[in-house]
């Protein structure tokens, strides 16, 4: 994988993460109680309503474009995902606009559903343009793409909430915003695609058969996710559900590192599966999970051991004790979650088997449940916590092992047993050297860890990076010999 195409993907890391952020903080200061309170359960249902009726055509916009490009039919996918697109986003306005016209809810409650119904569409539309640029490869127009979207989408709706006083709808509203400005890019290119193709029935049910599996598996994790906090809540009370959701929203910062480092190699692993065979897409995938082990391994093991003073700097002291406790535990659900999700899925995708995964994460999802009840009466947030790692952890396990049966996916043990040395040498420093639970005192910390990571990594050749170092050196030399030559020869 070119170093170039992971690197054009870090600006949207960083977008994502401080967006992230920043949402929590200024939505909680520029709404009431009240207003952030349903806008925070109209998210819950827009995201789970989204799922449902559109993930699974996104996923084929992925999935099916290398085999489109072989079979040289890919004005036939565009023009079925844009009919497709057209036929879902005329249903869900409908139906909304249909349920709103016989309830009568009141006029802020009615705003709010016909703004989020409206970004959910063209969140739809761009997620297929998204879709589609990943699948060729195009990570640069992906990226940036992507950027504008969240930024604009984020903006909007701060600005609505300064100068119209918007409440509740204004997020959703500043999304809409930012779906039609990116949709205004990406409908004519689509068109463009889809030009002189042929819309078909049997292609879309073939797309419907590959992604409601995975439509349904996602909706079941946010559901199992939504009832493990009740759980939490009606066992512990709401101070615990708050330190676990703060810890939870810290921890996510996993989760976007694993969808920028997929975002770059999975189309990879896709096109060589459908081009050169299951060999092909072994030998690529290795090298993903090489880089995903790479990033996050250490990345979690240091969200772990600076849980204090991350809590310290970023959550009220109300709820700064139990949100530190329970990090470490999420940090670990984030990473076995996270190759789950994004690498050990990827044979069931492969190979269409994606009914068997859904089937699959029933079982890691109930024993969250169960642990959750059980341990949150007597251990509150961090029992909550220890429940969702043991389930991601079963999660990642069973996909592992179902999913070599379909296509064994590269374990490269080597590589791990030096990355898992480079991080223990980077935990042994960070433990022998603390530092003051201070905004420097984290900064000194991670620092100190970092350096000890990337001293470990080049010593034991990790990612041939010991290798590397010449061949970049060898390369400016030559870049300046040629500089110097035709200054010359000028």
């Amino acid at each position: 994988m070119s170093p170039a195409r992971f690197l054009s993907l870090a600006p949207l890391q960083i977008a994502q993460a401080l967006i992230g952020f920043g949402a929590i903080a200024a939505f909680t200061r520029l709404m009431s109680a009240e207003d952030f309170g349903r806008y925070a359960l109209a998210l819950s249902i827009s995201m789970a309503a989204h799922t449902l009726a559109f993930t699974w055509a996104e996923s084929a916009a992925f999935r099916f474009f290398a085999a489109a490009r072989a079979e040289k039919r890919l004005a036939d996918h565009f023009a079925t995902l844009l009919v497709l697109a057209m036929t879902l986003g005329l249903i869900v306005i409908t139906i909304t606009a249909t349920v709103l016209a016989f309830v009568g809810l009141r006029d802020d409650i009615a705003a709010l559903s016909l703004f989020a119904a409206g970004a959910a569409v063209m969140r739809f539309i761009t997620r297929i343009g998204r879709e589609s640029d990943r699948a060729a490869l195009a990570f640069g127009r992906y990226a940036v793409l992507e950027t504008i979207y969240l930024t604009v989408g984020f903006a909007v709706g701060v600005a609505l909430l300064i100068m119209f006083d918007f409440g509740a709808a204004a997020p959703f509203a500043g999304l809409l915003a930012a779906g039609a400005l990116v949709a205004l890019v990406d409908l004519p290119r689509l068109m463009r695609h889809a030009r002189g193709g042929e819309p078909s029935v049997q292609r879309a049910t073939a797309y419907a058969g590959y992604g409601t599996p995975l439509a349904l598996a996602l909706a079941v994790d946010l559901g199992v996710q939504a009832i493990a906090r009740l759980i939490l809540a009606g066992e512990a009370g709401t101070a615990p559900l708050g330190a676990y959701a703060a810890a939870f929203g810290l921890a996510r910062a996993l989760d976007i590192v694993f969808m920028g480092v997929s975002a770059a190699f999975a189309p990879l692993v896709f096109a060589a599966y459908e081009e050169r065979g299951a060999g092909a897409a072994r030998e690529a995938a290795r090298g993903g999970f090489i880089l995903l082990a790479v990033i996050t391994v250490p990345a979690s093991v240091g969200l772990a051991l600076l849980a204090q003073p991350v809590a310290t700097l970023m959550v009220g002291e109300a709820l700064r004790a139990e949100t530190a406790a329970t990090l470490p535990w999420l940090a670990l659900a984030g990473l076995m979650s996270g190759f789950g999700l994004y690498y050990w899925s990827e044979a069931f995708q492969l190979t269409r088997r994606t009914g068997q995964r859904a089937l699959l994460m029933l079982a890691p999802g109930a024993v969250q449940l169960a642990l959750t009840a059980w341990l949150s009466q007597t251990h509150g947030a961090v029992g909550a916590a220890i429940g969702a790692s043991v389930g991601a952890s079963i999660g990642a396990a069973l996909l592992a092992a179902a999913g070599r049966r379909l296509l064994p996916l590269p374990l490269p043990l080597n590589d791990i047993t030096r990355i898992a040395i480079a991080t223990a040498a980077m935990a042994a420093l960070v433990v022998a050297f603390p530092a003051p639970h201070t905004t420097l005192g984290l900064f000194q910390s991670a620092t100190l860890g970092a350096i000890a990571y990337g001293v470990a990594a080049a010593a034991l050749n990790i990612m041939g990076v010991r290798d590397l170092a010449p061949a970049v050196v060898r390369a400016a030399l030559r870049r300046n010999h040629t500089m110097t030559s035709s200054a010359n020869a000028d």
